[in-house]
């Protein structure tokens, strides 16, 4: 019996607006994107003229836009990331996609911010553990590490209550997403503040300490 299943959602990635409303006019129920600044894909960046023309779109159609503000950020940047989420409310966007605590320590002090916040995947939630304490920091989802199983996906939900966001088709990381530090190491570019180079997708020799090739 299918009776007490939730009904899902699929969400999809927009990089630009005209992406975003592509993908509502195929049946996205929701779309995420970046906005000026603070996203995962540091070439994206949005305006919020951009974000406001989608969110009227989406919102024709009933469907959601989810703005992404998942890097880490420095102290300095911590007032244009407050800033930025006032704009993007008043925007019309439904939901703001958080890595970095900080985000979440602001959004409880801003009066009349009142948007939902989801955690990233770049929290790399991939234990129960680490669900339900982020589920009692006050986030409603969570969406989790991208290469969970569906046996470790299962024991999340039965340790939680909020919702559950999981990537079904994509690129995976080979490192924990949030916690990698291969592309700051190789090239001085950190996928924690959105310009990852995705090394793990090239294709590598295993070399020992004498240079002989063990594995090309």
């Amino acid at each position: 019996s299918t009776s007490n299943i939730t009904p899902l959602g699929l969400l999809a990635p927009a990089r630009k607006v005209d992406i975003g409303i592509a993908a509502i006019d195929c049946g996205a129920d929701a779309v995420y994107i970046a906005g000026p600044k603070f996203g995962a894909r540091v070439s994206a960046g949005n305006s919020i003229d951009d974000l406001s023309r989608l969110c009227g779109y989406a919102h024709r159609f009933g469907s959601r836009i989810f703005l992404t503000l998942n890097t880490i950020l420095y102290e300095e940047e911590l007032e244009e990331a407050s800033g930025t989420l006032m704009r993007a409310q008043e925007a019309g966007v439904d939901a703001i996609i958080v890595q970095d605590l900080a985000v979440l320590e602001i959004a409880h002090r801003l009066k009349n911010f009142s948007l939902p916040l989801h955690a990233s995947t770049q929290c790399a939630i991939r234990t129960p553990e680490q669900a339900r304490w982020l589920e009692s920091l006050g986030f409603s989802r969570l969406i989790l590490e991208r290469e969970l199983s569906l046996e470790q996906i299962r024991s999340i939900r039965n340790a939680t209550s909020c919702e559950l966001e999981f990537f079904v088709h994509g690129a995976l990381c080979v490192c924990y997403s949030g916690q990698c530090y291969l592309s700051e190491m190789i090239s001085g570019r950190s996928a924690n503040r959105g310009a990852c180079i995705q090394a793990c997708r090239s294709r590598y020799d295993l070399v020992d300490q004498r240079g002989e090739v063990l594995v090309r």
